[in-house]
Protein backbone atom coordinates (compact mmCIF):
# COMPACT_ATOMS: atom_id res chain seq x y z
CA UNK A 1 0.00 0.00 0.00
CA UNK A 2 1.44 3.34 -1.09
CA UNK A 3 1.82 6.41 1.11
CA UNK A 4 -1.16 8.13 -0.48
CA UNK A 5 -3.30 5.04 0.05
CA UNK A 6 -2.30 4.92 3.73
CA UNK A 7 -3.10 8.59 4.22
CA UNK A 8 -6.46 8.18 2.48
CA UNK A 9 -7.38 5.11 4.55
CA UNK A 10 -6.52 6.66 7.93
CA UNK A 11 -8.37 9.86 7.03
CA UNK A 12 -11.40 7.86 5.90
CA UNK A 13 -11.43 5.97 9.21
CA UNK A 14 -11.03 9.23 11.13
CA UNK A 15 -13.97 10.87 9.32
CA UNK A 16 -16.07 7.75 9.82
CA UNK A 17 -15.28 7.80 13.54
CA UNK A 18 -16.19 11.48 13.73
CA UNK A 19 -19.55 10.82 12.05
CA UNK A 20 -20.29 7.96 14.46
CA UNK A 21 -19.49 10.28 17.37
CA UNK A 22 -21.84 12.95 16.06
CA UNK A 23 -24.79 10.53 16.25
CA UNK A 24 -23.80 9.09 19.64
CA UNK A 25 -22.33 5.83 18.34
CA UNK A 26 -19.28 6.21 20.54
CA UNK A 27 -18.16 2.58 20.61
CA UNK A 28 -18.15 2.42 16.83
CA UNK A 29 -16.32 5.76 16.75
CA UNK A 30 -13.69 4.33 19.08
CA UNK A 31 -13.16 1.33 16.79
CA UNK A 32 -12.53 3.66 13.86
CA UNK A 33 -10.01 5.77 15.77
CA UNK A 34 -8.20 2.64 16.95
CA UNK A 35 -7.94 1.35 13.37
CA UNK A 36 -6.66 4.76 12.22
CA UNK A 37 -4.03 4.67 14.97
CA UNK A 38 -2.96 1.17 13.97
CA UNK A 39 -2.13 2.63 10.57
CA UNK A 40 -0.45 5.74 12.02
CA UNK A 41 0.38 5.77 15.76
CA UNK A 42 1.35 9.45 15.44
CA UNK A 43 -2.06 10.53 14.11
CA UNK A 44 -2.58 13.38 16.59
CA UNK A 45 -6.20 14.20 15.70
CA UNK A 46 -7.18 10.57 16.18
CA UNK A 47 -5.62 10.52 19.67
CA UNK A 48 -7.54 13.68 20.62
CA UNK A 49 -10.85 12.40 19.27
CA UNK A 50 -10.30 9.02 20.87
CA UNK A 51 -9.80 10.83 24.17
CA UNK A 52 -13.01 12.81 23.70
CA UNK A 53 -14.89 9.62 22.89
CA UNK A 54 -13.54 7.84 25.95
CA UNK A 55 -14.66 10.81 28.01
CA UNK A 56 -18.17 10.46 26.57
CA UNK A 57 -18.06 6.78 27.54
CA UNK A 58 -17.23 7.66 31.15
CA UNK A 59 -13.56 6.67 30.99
CA UNK A 60 -11.73 9.89 31.92
CA UNK A 61 -8.47 8.24 32.99
CA UNK A 62 -8.14 6.53 29.62
CA UNK A 63 -9.08 9.81 27.94
CA UNK A 64 -6.18 11.53 29.73
CA UNK A 65 -3.78 8.91 28.39
CA UNK A 66 -4.92 9.77 24.86
CA UNK A 67 -4.42 13.50 25.37
CA UNK A 68 -0.96 12.84 26.79
CA UNK A 69 -0.14 10.74 23.71
CA UNK A 70 -1.25 13.59 21.46
CA UNK A 71 0.74 16.16 23.43
CA UNK A 72 3.86 14.02 23.35
CA UNK A 73 3.65 14.14 19.56
CA UNK A 74 2.56 17.78 19.33
CA UNK A 75 3.15 19.73 22.59
CA UNK A 76 1.66 22.96 21.21
CA UNK A 77 -1.75 21.47 20.36
CA UNK A 78 -4.08 23.81 22.26
CA UNK A 79 -7.15 21.61 21.72
CA UNK A 80 -5.50 18.68 23.49
CA UNK A 81 -4.54 20.89 26.45
CA UNK A 82 -8.13 22.20 26.63
CA UNK A 83 -9.58 18.69 26.62
CA UNK A 84 -7.06 17.51 29.18
CA UNK A 85 -7.91 20.46 31.41
CA UNK A 86 -11.65 19.81 31.14
CA UNK A 87 -11.13 16.16 32.02
CA UNK A 88 -8.96 16.97 35.03
CA UNK A 89 -11.54 19.49 36.25
CA UNK A 90 -14.23 16.81 35.96
CA UNK A 91 -12.04 14.48 38.02
CA UNK A 92 -11.87 17.06 40.82
CA UNK A 93 -8.30 18.13 40.08
CA UNK A 94 -8.69 21.90 39.59
CA UNK A 95 -5.05 22.84 40.17
CA UNK A 96 -3.88 20.42 37.47
CA UNK A 97 -6.64 21.69 35.18
CA UNK A 98 -5.41 25.26 35.70
CA UNK A 99 -1.94 24.22 34.57
CA UNK A 100 -3.46 22.96 31.33
CA UNK A 101 -5.32 26.22 30.67
CA UNK A 102 -2.16 28.17 31.41
CA UNK A 103 -0.43 26.09 28.74
CA UNK A 104 -3.24 26.91 26.32
CA UNK A 105 -2.79 30.61 27.03
CA UNK A 106 0.96 30.34 26.44
CA UNK A 107 0.11 28.97 22.99
CA UNK A 108 -2.82 31.31 22.29
CA UNK A 109 -3.31 34.35 24.53
CA UNK A 110 -6.59 35.11 22.73
CA UNK A 111 -8.34 31.87 23.67
CA UNK A 112 -11.58 33.15 25.22
CA UNK A 113 -12.55 29.61 26.21
CA UNK A 114 -9.32 29.19 28.18
CA UNK A 115 -9.68 32.55 29.95
CA UNK A 116 -13.30 31.91 30.88
CA UNK A 117 -12.71 28.33 32.02
CA UNK A 118 -9.67 29.37 34.02
CA UNK A 119 -11.81 32.04 35.66
CA UNK A 120 -14.53 29.53 36.51
CA UNK A 121 -12.02 27.18 38.16
CA UNK A 122 -10.45 30.02 40.13
CA UNK A 123 -13.93 30.97 41.32
CA UNK A 124 -14.54 27.42 42.50
CA UNK A 125 -11.21 27.55 44.34
CA UNK A 126 -12.38 30.61 46.25
CA UNK A 127 -10.35 33.12 44.24
CA UNK A 128 -13.04 35.41 42.78
CA UNK A 129 -10.73 38.41 42.29
CA UNK A 130 -8.40 36.31 40.12
CA UNK A 131 -11.43 34.94 38.31
CA UNK A 132 -12.52 38.50 37.49
CA UNK A 133 -9.12 39.22 35.97
CA UNK A 134 -9.66 36.27 33.63
CA UNK A 135 -13.12 37.46 32.61
CA UNK A 136 -11.74 40.94 31.98
CA UNK A 137 -9.06 39.48 29.71
CA UNK A 138 -11.74 37.59 27.81
CA UNK A 139 -13.79 40.77 27.41
CA UNK A 140 -10.75 42.65 26.11
CA UNK A 141 -10.62 40.08 23.32
CA UNK A 142 -14.38 40.09 22.68
CA UNK A 143 -16.28 42.95 24.37
CA UNK A 144 -19.56 41.59 22.99
CA UNK A 145 -19.35 38.14 24.54
CA UNK A 146 -22.68 38.03 26.39
CA UNK A 147 -21.97 34.92 28.47
CA UNK A 148 -18.74 36.42 29.85
CA UNK A 149 -20.55 39.59 30.94
CA UNK A 150 -23.08 37.42 32.79
CA UNK A 151 -20.38 35.32 34.43
CA UNK A 152 -18.51 38.45 35.49
CA UNK A 153 -21.74 39.83 36.92
CA UNK A 154 -22.35 36.66 38.93
CA UNK A 155 -18.83 36.84 40.36
CA UNK A 156 -19.26 40.49 41.33
CA UNK A 157 -22.53 39.57 43.03
CA UNK A 158 -20.74 36.90 45.05
CA UNK A 159 -18.19 39.54 46.07
CA UNK A 160 -20.97 41.74 47.44
CA UNK A 161 -20.86 44.25 44.58
CA UNK A 162 -24.45 44.16 43.28
CA UNK A 163 -24.34 47.56 41.57
CA UNK A 164 -21.32 46.50 39.51
CA UNK A 165 -23.02 43.20 38.79
CA UNK A 166 -26.05 45.09 37.43
CA UNK A 167 -23.77 47.02 35.09
CA UNK A 168 -22.54 43.71 33.66
CA UNK A 169 -26.05 42.38 33.13
CA UNK A 170 -27.04 45.64 31.48
CA UNK A 171 -24.05 45.36 29.15
CA UNK A 172 -25.12 41.83 28.27
CA UNK A 173 -28.66 43.01 27.57
CA UNK A 174 -27.42 45.87 25.37
CA UNK A 175 -25.78 43.22 23.22
CA UNK A 176 -28.70 40.77 23.35
CA UNK A 177 -31.94 42.15 24.85
CA UNK A 178 -33.52 38.70 24.70
CA UNK A 179 -30.88 36.86 26.73
CA UNK A 180 -33.01 35.15 29.37
CA UNK A 181 -30.26 34.35 31.86
CA UNK A 182 -29.13 37.98 31.90
CA UNK A 183 -32.68 39.04 32.75
CA UNK A 184 -32.94 36.40 35.47
CA UNK A 185 -29.61 37.36 37.03
CA UNK A 186 -30.49 41.03 36.84
CA UNK A 187 -33.79 40.25 38.58
CA UNK A 188 -31.99 38.29 41.30
CA UNK A 189 -29.63 41.19 41.91
CA UNK A 190 -32.45 43.75 42.05
CA UNK A 191 -34.22 41.51 44.54
CA UNK A 192 -31.14 41.52 46.78
CA UNK A 193 -31.09 45.32 46.50
CA UNK A 194 -34.66 45.36 47.83
CA UNK A 195 -36.16 46.45 44.52
CA UNK A 196 -38.87 43.79 44.14
CA UNK A 197 -40.95 45.59 41.51
CA UNK A 198 -37.94 46.01 39.21
CA UNK A 199 -36.92 42.41 39.85
CA UNK A 200 -40.36 41.13 38.87
CA UNK A 201 -40.22 43.23 35.70
CA UNK A 202 -37.04 41.36 34.75
CA UNK A 203 -38.60 37.97 35.41
CA UNK A 204 -41.73 38.91 33.47
CA UNK A 205 -39.58 40.04 30.55
CA UNK A 206 -37.71 36.73 30.70
CA UNK A 207 -41.03 34.86 30.68
CA UNK A 208 -42.22 36.82 27.64
CA UNK A 209 -39.16 35.50 25.82
CA UNK A 210 -39.30 32.00 27.31
CA UNK A 211 -42.64 31.14 28.95
CA UNK A 212 -41.19 27.76 29.96
CA UNK A 213 -38.36 29.12 32.09
CA UNK A 214 -38.74 27.31 35.40
CA UNK A 215 -35.89 29.41 36.82
CA UNK A 216 -37.65 32.71 36.03
CA UNK A 217 -40.92 31.48 37.53
CA UNK A 218 -39.18 30.19 40.65
CA UNK A 219 -37.26 33.40 41.22
CA UNK A 220 -40.37 35.49 40.58
CA UNK A 221 -42.11 33.38 43.21
CA UNK A 222 -39.26 34.01 45.62
CA UNK A 223 -39.56 37.79 45.26
CA UNK A 224 -43.35 37.65 45.54
CA UNK A 225 -43.05 35.58 48.71
CA UNK A 226 -40.55 37.99 50.22
CA UNK A 227 -43.00 40.81 49.38
CA UNK A 228 -45.77 39.06 51.33
CA UNK A 229 -47.63 37.83 48.21
CA UNK A 230 -47.34 34.19 49.22
CA UNK A 231 -50.36 32.78 47.39
CA UNK A 232 -49.06 34.30 44.15
CA UNK A 233 -45.65 32.86 44.96
CA UNK A 234 -47.12 29.36 45.28
CA UNK A 235 -48.79 29.81 41.89
CA UNK A 236 -45.39 30.60 40.35
CA UNK A 237 -43.81 27.51 41.91
CA UNK A 238 -46.68 25.34 40.68
CA UNK A 239 -46.25 26.68 37.16
CA UNK A 240 -42.50 26.04 37.34
CA UNK A 241 -43.13 22.46 38.48
CA UNK A 242 -45.62 21.87 35.67
CA UNK A 243 -42.81 22.77 33.27
CA UNK A 244 -40.09 20.85 35.12
CA UNK A 245 -41.24 18.49 37.90
CA UNK A 246 -37.60 17.86 38.83
CA UNK A 247 -36.71 21.51 39.44
CA UNK A 248 -35.55 21.17 43.03
CA UNK A 249 -35.44 24.91 43.97
CA UNK A 250 -39.14 25.24 43.13
CA UNK A 251 -40.04 22.35 45.47
CA UNK A 252 -37.91 23.83 48.26
CA UNK A 253 -39.32 27.33 47.82
CA UNK A 254 -42.88 26.08 47.61
CA UNK A 255 -42.32 24.16 50.83
CA UNK A 256 -40.91 27.20 52.57
CA UNK A 257 -43.83 29.37 51.45
CA UNK A 258 -46.38 26.79 52.62
CA UNK A 259 -44.57 26.66 55.95
CA UNK A 260 -44.87 30.43 56.32
CA UNK A 261 -48.56 30.11 55.42
CA UNK A 262 -48.99 27.79 58.39
CA UNK A 263 -49.10 24.53 56.43
CA UNK A 264 -46.10 22.55 57.75
CA UNK A 265 -47.47 19.14 56.66
CA UNK A 266 -47.78 20.29 53.04
CA UNK A 267 -44.37 21.95 53.32
CA UNK A 268 -42.79 18.64 54.36
CA UNK A 269 -44.29 16.93 51.30
CA UNK A 270 -42.53 19.52 49.12
CA UNK A 271 -39.24 19.12 50.94
CA UNK A 272 -39.43 15.36 50.51
CA UNK A 273 -39.88 15.86 46.76
CA UNK A 274 -36.91 18.22 46.72
CA UNK A 275 -34.75 15.73 48.62
CA UNK A 276 -35.62 12.95 46.18
CA UNK A 277 -34.05 15.14 43.50
CA UNK A 278 -31.13 16.47 45.58
CA UNK A 279 -30.50 14.51 48.80
CA UNK A 280 -27.51 16.74 49.58
CA UNK A 281 -29.35 20.06 49.84
CA UNK A 282 -28.50 21.43 53.27
CA UNK A 283 -31.11 24.18 52.87
CA UNK A 284 -33.90 21.68 52.26
CA UNK A 285 -32.89 19.47 55.20
CA UNK A 286 -32.87 22.57 57.39
CA UNK A 287 -36.28 23.65 56.18
CA UNK A 288 -37.72 20.18 56.69
CA UNK A 289 -36.29 20.10 60.19
CA UNK A 290 -37.92 23.42 61.04
CA UNK A 291 -41.31 22.19 59.79
CA UNK A 292 -41.01 18.99 61.82
CA UNK A 293 -40.08 20.98 64.92
CA UNK A 294 -43.17 23.15 64.43
CA UNK A 295 -45.24 19.95 64.47
CA UNK A 296 -43.58 18.89 67.71
CA UNK A 297 -41.63 16.06 66.01
CA UNK A 298 -38.36 17.02 67.62
CA UNK A 299 -36.51 13.72 67.16
CA UNK A 300 -37.25 13.74 63.42
CA UNK A 301 -36.27 17.40 63.26
CA UNK A 302 -32.99 16.61 65.01
CA UNK A 303 -32.29 13.91 62.42
CA UNK A 304 -32.67 16.51 59.67
CA UNK A 305 -30.31 18.95 61.37
CA UNK A 306 -27.81 16.13 61.92
CA UNK A 307 -27.91 15.49 58.18
CA UNK A 308 -26.83 19.09 57.60
CA UNK A 309 -23.96 18.72 60.07
CA UNK A 310 -22.88 15.43 58.49
CA UNK A 311 -22.55 17.23 55.16
CA UNK A 312 -20.72 20.14 56.76
CA UNK A 313 -19.72 19.90 60.42
CA UNK A 314 -19.09 23.65 60.48
CA UNK A 315 -22.39 24.57 58.84
CA UNK A 316 -24.02 27.80 60.02
CA UNK A 317 -27.25 27.07 58.17
CA UNK A 318 -29.24 26.16 61.27
CA UNK A 319 -28.06 29.18 63.22
CA UNK A 320 -28.50 31.60 60.35
CA UNK A 321 -31.90 30.45 59.16
CA UNK A 322 -33.99 29.36 62.15
CA UNK A 323 -37.23 29.55 60.15
CA UNK A 324 -36.01 28.12 56.86
CA UNK A 325 -34.71 29.28 53.52
CA UNK A 326 -36.30 30.65 50.38
CA UNK A 327 -33.83 30.24 47.53
CA UNK A 328 -33.23 31.94 44.23
CA UNK A 329 -31.81 30.05 41.29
Amino acid sequence: MGLLDIMFKKRTLFKKGYRFGEVGENKKALECYDKALEIDPNFVEAWVNKGSTLGELGKPEEALECYDKALKIEPLLAGAWINKGSTLAGLGKPEEALECYDRVLEIDQNSIFAWVTKGAILGELGKPEEALECYDRALEIDPKHVAVWITKGSTLGELGKPEEALECYDRALEIDPNYVFALINKGNTLGRLDKPEEAIECYDRALEIDPNSAAALTNKGSVLGESGKREEAVECYDRALEIDPDFEPAWNNKGFTLYVLGKPEEAIECYDKALEIDPNSAATWTNKGNSLATLGKFNEALSCFNKVLEMNPYSEVIAQYPVGQNRKF
